[in-house]
């Protein structure tokens, strides 16, 4: 009797600490505006800019536009529309002053202007096309910076560093025997073509891997690809030898610039094309042992010279007291049960979620350990397949510009959706020498330690949510998990969804969310960075 009243006394402790109002950061605060009915949507981009922001909700069949002013996170309902929708919806990105809708109808790729301010919606503009038939799927793998983690299809859009030209980007059917052909597209910002061509890539379509690929703010079009060393409908890194090129493509001339990513004894896992504060173009990103390619090994910038030719690599492994600390850290929680054996390991799967470039020629490596597993079901009626969408740890390392990782951090974290990206992976926002990796978690991970498996969140779960944040000091790398807001902060309303990824930024102090209160209406959260 008295052994269960002393359980009894523990659970009811228990309870009671994680029901306490955690303390929230004091380097935020948060004002919130007035509900507003929820819009059913397939996907919702905001875009920021001053004191207003737009709200694009895809629907079925059309568009709904939102318009907010920010200085009362209240919606100007007079300049709410409908606008049709004539295509297949693509993607929403800022231009100047304007949101951008990007749509496709056959082989035909088309983009609208939409105002921040004035209930206007531009006709739409041609902004891709060829006589030739278009790929269905246009053989880039990464998405890093166009729409990160979601499906690439026709045609895809990004713009250059600074925003003031767009890339519309294209590939041509091609048989598996022949190299491939890309439509390149070059913008301003108020749509008026620059320049356009068609271009061969140098290998056949069964020895080469296009992943990244971005335009410069002068217009110069950069891909990455990795080239393999036989032909296959089935490429494999972790299985087959392949190299790692940067090309560059210019109007004139019609040379493409080939240069080899070469780091001896080592692949290149993931990379992407970035701009760093002195002007340079630097492919940066994750890499793994030849000997071993499961697990990412170490991080490596390559900066370009003004042609194109990889002119210096920085590099470095990840530091080896941390990579046994973490694989002793797992082997306990596997021996104690709170971890499977069978789970991945620490560094598999990595992929590289940003990139901050510093004046010194440092830079700041933000990952994600990002994957999808899939279950196929067989009945009578037929099969079904079903997926599981997993955003676990963020892998978080600063590289110096000598070579030196200044420091290392393997941050737990444990998410997973079966309706694709939704509410979960990061959202990196830096102020005051600080990263802010803002996050969705479950509560009870709020008091667990780093070393801790974390409890698993769980997207679409009727819970209240906690926004939390992996906060690091960028001189130091001293790292601190902290509250930024919860459901209770926010009216005490059950707040459903709050996608950190489609936040918007309309100052460098500030930032807008959306969120879903769990029943029928929608609210604005402004949250800013003390000064």
């Amino acid at each position: 009797m008295k052994n269960n009243i002393l359980l009894f006394i523990v659970f009811i402790t228990s309870v009671s600490i994680y029901a306490q109002k955690p303390v929230l950061s004091e380097d935020f605060t948060f004002e919130m505006g007035e509900k507003y009915k929820r819009i059913k949507s397939y996907n919702t981009y905001n875009i920021a800019s001053g004191n207003r922001m737009v709200s694009i909700k895809k629907g079925r069949t059309d568009m709904t536009i939102q318009r907010f002013t920010l200085d009362d996170l209240k919606e100007d309902i007079k300049r709410r529309q409908i606008i049709e929708d004539k295509g297949e919806f693509q993607t929403v990105m800022k231009m100047g002053n304007k949101a951008v809708v990007f749509y496709t109808s056959k082989d035909r790729a088309f983009a609208q202007n939409i105002s921040l301010t004035g209930s206007i919606a531009e006709k739409p503009i041609l902004v891709g096309s060829d006589r030739d038939n278009v790929a269905r799927d246009c053989g880039f793998k990464s998405t890093y910076g166009f729409d990160a983690g979601g499906r690439i299809n026709q045609f895809v859009f990004k713009k250059s560093f600074d925003e003031t030209k767009l890339l519309v980007l294209f590939r041509v059917k091609t048989a598996n025997d022949k190299s491939d052909e890309i439509g390149i597209s070059v913008y301003d910002a108020s749509l008026t073509p620059i320049w356009q061509r068609k271009v061969r890539l140098p290998y056949p379509t069964a020895q080469i891997e296009n992943e990244d690929f971005t335009i410069d703010n002068e217009g110069n079009f950069y891909m990455t690809a990795s080239i393999f060393g036989k032909d296959s409908n089935d490429k494999d890194k972790l299985k087959d030898s392949f190299r790692t090129e940067v090309f560059k493509i210019m109007e004139n001339p019609k040379d493409i610039t080939k240069s080899t990513i070469d780091i001896p004894g080592k692949s290149v896992l993931d990379a992407v094309i970035g701009l760093d504060k002195n002007g340079k173009i630097r492919v940066s990103g994750f890499y793994v042992d030849n000997a071993d390619k499961t697990e990412a090994s170490g991080i490596f910038s390559a900066r370009l010279d003004t042609t194109g030719i990889v002119k210096s690599i920085i590099k470095n492994d990840f530091p080896s007291e941390k990579v046994q600390q973490y694989a002793l850290e797992r082997e306990e929680r596997v021996n104690e049960g709170t971890q499977k054996a069978k789970d991945k390991k620490n560094f598999e799967d990595l992929k590289v979620n940003d990139i901050v470039y510093t004046a010194d020629g440092s830079m700041v490596l933000l990952g994600e350990q990002r994957y999808v597993e899939s279950f196929t079901t067989s009945s009578s009626s037929g099969s079904r397949t079903t997926y599981t969408y997993f955003y676990r740890d963020i892998i978080a390392s600063k590289l110096t510009e000598d070579g030196t990782i200044a420091w290392f951090h393997k941050l737990p974290k444990h998410q997973i959706a079966t309706r694709g990206k939704s509410s979960l992976s990061y959202y990196n926002f830096k102020r005051n020498n600080k990263h802010y990796l803002f996050y969705i978690d479950d509560f009870t991970n709020l008091k667990r330690s780093f070393n801790e498996n974390p409890t698993r969140y769980f997207d679409g779960k009727k819970e209240f949510l906690y926004l939390t944040s992996y906060t690091i000091d960028d001189a130091t790398g001293e790292v601190i998990k902290e509250p930024i807001l919860t459901g209770s902060d926010i009216r005490n309303a059950r707040l459903d969804l709050l996608e950190v990824t489609k936040v918007g930024t309309p100052s460098k102090k500030d930032m807008i969310f959306e969120a879903y209160d769990g029943k029928k209406s929608n609210l604005l959260l402004k949250v800013s960075v003390e000064e």
